[in-house]
């Protein structure tokens, strides 16, 4: 991947504009300093991805005996937190085989038993049918680039009336373009074309320790264009479409939870998509 940048007054506004926020806590950032690792952090934000299920679904019990598909499983910490907390058979997918290598390390470090992880697409996943009771996709459904064939294959590998569980923040969040390691800026995807974020994101990379794995990871070339490909852009009404439209999987639990309660009223309005914290979804294979 080209790692350098092209400067425009775009780019400089965006630079300087960032200046007035802060930050959020970022895996990345934290894994530079030195701080904590990407599995680590993963494994701790585990703990409250039950929160998105609750109340209608336990998701900790839903994993009690169970063998579990994790796709996007990064560098391990959800997939390993899984393994401890009652699931029977762990297997973790990802397409970056540095996360695959990590995600191994990490839950051997954790002690964790029946679990392992293997470089794979989504799209086309090398298991047999029916091999799973349950696949989750936490904050993953928003980065696959075929996600009506990913849930076919999904569909595939899952067991009779096996259960897919999907949360993933939309694109019109207010950090939707996923850059906020380096750009702290609510909806700066919305207020700056696609070069602009591209070339103000690599020249900010210049200030870390991981300028080319940030870059690779999140940029790629698409119709000879460099593009953010680290996301397919997923809205609330893409998503809404794709589901009412595959016919494989029965909705237990569809629900949108606002980015602050006292907003969650916008949820039934046209303005929906920028409010939006998370949308949840547990579909039943058919």
């Amino acid at each position: 991947m080209n790692m350098e940048y092209k400067s425009s007054i775009g780019v400089e506004v965006l630079i300087a504009l960032n200046k007035c926020f802060k930050r959020p806590i970022h895996p990345f950032n934290l894994e530079d300093e030195g701080k904590k690792t990407f599995a680590e952090w993963e494994f701790e934000q585990s703990k409250r991805l039950n929160n998105y299920y609750l109340p209608e679904i336990d998701l900790l019990k839903e994993i009690q005996g169970k063998t579990i598909l994790d796709i996007g499983a990064g560098s391990g910490g959800k997939t390993t937190f899984y393994a401890l907390n009652g699931a029977k058979r762990l297997i973790g997918i990802d397409t970056e085989e540095r996360f695959i290598i990590q995600a191994r390390d990490f839950a051997s470090s954790k002690n964790a038993k029946d679990i392992d992880f293997i470089v794979a697409n989504a799209e086309k996943m090398p298991f047999q049918n029916a091999s799973f009771d349950m696949c989750v996709m936490n904050d993953v459904f928003e980065h696959v680039s075929k996600p009506e064939v990913v849930l076919k294959e999904v569909n595939r590998v899952l067991k009779p009336y096996g259960k897919v569980f999907i949360n993933s923040p939309p694109y019109f969040h207010p950090y939707g373009a996923h850059l906020t390691d380096l750009i702290g800026i609510p909806y700066v995807h919305l207020l700056f074309p696609e070069p602009v974020l591209i070339n103000a994101y690599k020249k900010l990379t210049l200030e870390t320790k991981s300028a080319e794995k940030r870059i690779n990871l999140r940029f790629g070339i698409v119709d000879n264009r460099e593009q953010i490909t680290y996301i397919n852009k997923m809205t609330i009404t893409r998503f809404e479409e794709i589901i009412r439209n595959q016919g494989r999987f029965k909705a237990i639990l569809y629900k949108l939870i606002p980015l602050k309660k006292p907003v969650g009223f916008l949820l039934k309005t046209p303005f929906r998509e920028f409010f939006t914290k998370m949308l949840v979804y547990v579909g039943e294979k058919n």
